[in-house]
């Protein structure tokens, strides 16, 4: 049951418009900034064998190596910096924006509207640039809002005192310290999701194109065929266990005693056995007919030209409407048929008396 189950739904995912698919792999990207780091600040100093730093993830701040949030905060504390928190009100609303925009993005998905993944591209892409901005403003005011009282100042040649604010993106030295602020893996997959938001759009545009160019071609394909079809001679093959019986009614199974008339209109009628084809006076009339055909008993699903077959009748080789009727391509066959099951052979000409004597 469970394999089915999973067959069924990778046969749904097959079906699905690959713009759909894009769309729904950009909603969920994002959420790999629950578990995956957004941004990584390092510091490299003479004193410090080992560069000291943390990463920024969604809704906290952590360690690159055990106690270096406390180092640097002790570090902070001599140049009257603030100390860095353990909680900041972003963290409280970051995940809810991200939870938001995926969930979005999957409703968008669903409806399945290339315009709507645009929408979403450029709402992420909004709220990415306005996190980087308050990301912008928070290490402003890290490195600006100093403690006039702090232990050690530091003035440039101006005599103002200097500022210590980490760069955004890049490295900055910082006096003997050399600062390194770079995103981490849950801000690639971000972008990576928006860019494949984008693609979606792209790739749903080219599906409607394509589909209305589809759907026209179709249209003009489909009346080319009824077109051809209403004129059209050939015979058809019969839908075993669907397809009715132009005479008795019943559905036609049996695929040794079958036949078929097309008119010179292109009518089909087609018989669950030869004796209704026989009996079918109305239809039956050899001056409409382009064709008059029935099975051939030694070749399933093969049609033979009624008016040169042989005809056995045997009770050893019962009909399905209980004429024991069945056709052979040639005389041959038949005697070969008849030696071995009995009966009596008869041409398409005498085939109408011999039906209409035996059922007396």
């Amino acid at each position: 049951m469970i394999n089915k189950g999973l067959c069924i739904s990778f046969e749904k995912i097959k079906k699905m418009k690959k713009s759909r698919l894009l769309m729904i792999l950009a909603a969920l990207l994002p959420l790999l900034l629950f578990v995956l780091p957004m941004w990584r600040i390092m510091l490299e100093a003479p004193q410090y064998p080992e560069p000291i730093g943390f990463k920024i993830y969604i809704n906290d701040f952590k360690d690159v190596s055990p106690n270096d949030m406390k180092n640097i905060n002790i570090l902070n504390h001599y140049v009257g910096m603030q100390y860095i928190p353990d909680a900041i009100p972003e963290f409280k609303i970051f995940p809810w924006g991200v939870l938001f925009t995926s969930v979005l993005g999957l409703i968008l998905a669903l409806i399945g509207k290339h315009k709507f993944y645009l929408y979403w591209f450029i709402l992420v892409i909004g709220l990415s640039a306005a996190g980087v901005a308050d990301f912008y403003i928070w290490e402003y005011n890290y490195g600006h809002n100093l403690d006039p009282k702090a232990i050690m100042k530091f003035t440039d040649e101006n005599g103002n005192m200097l500022a210590y604010q980490p760069p955004v993106f890049g490295s900055k030295t910082i006096l003997n310290f050399k600062a390194h602020s770079y995103p981490q893996l849950g801000t690639f997959f971000l972008i990576l999701g928006i860019a494949l938001s984008f693609v979606a759009y792209k790739v749903g545009k080219k599906e409607v194109q394509k589909s209305s160019n589809l759907g026209t071609t179709l249209l003009m394909l489909g009346f080319l065929t009824l077109s051809l079809s209403s004129c059209s001679t050939n015979p058809k093959e019969i839908d075993y266990g669907k397809a009715a019986c132009s005479y008795c009614k019943m559905n036609i199974v049996d695929n040794r005693h079958a036949a078929e008339i097309v008119t010179k209109k292109g009518k089909v009628f087609m018989y669950d056995a030869i004796e209704c084809m026989v009996h079918d006076k109305d239809n039956n009339v050899a001056d409409n007919n382009a064709h008059t055909l029935v099975m051939d008993y030694n070749n399933p699903n093969h049609f033979v030209n009624a008016l040169e077959a042989s005809y056995l009748i045997s009770e050893n080789l019962p009909s399905p409407m209980n004429a024991n009727l069945s056709a052979f391509s040639s005389q041959e066959l038949a005697q070969k048929a008849q030696s071995e099951f009995a009966g009596t052979i008869y041409s398409w000409n005498e085939l109408a008396g011999a039906l209409n004597q035996n059922s007396h």
